[in-house]
């Protein structure tokens, strides 16, 4: 009987690694890569404006990009 409450214990705790581990993933995405990649994705856009820094401006894009996936 022992073990089938140690399995049952062993399979909630992977489960709730698990569930912690994605909500910490979506936090941080959320909180760091997103407001980054706004930042980056906005200066883009003002280095598109004039015309002699369109391709810095598409690094910029190309960068946030990246940052979001």
């Amino acid at each position: 009987m022992i073990i089938i409450y140690l399995a049952i214990l062993t399979m909630l705790l992977w489960i709730g690694y698990h569930i912690t581990g994605a909500l910490l993933s979506a936090v941080i995405w959320l909180c760091i890569k997103l407001p980054c990649a706004i930042i980056v994705g906005c200066l883009g856009i003002a280095c598109c404006v004039l015309v002699v820094l369109i391709p810095i401006g598409l690094r910029c894009f190309r960068c946030a990009w990246n940052i979001i996936t």
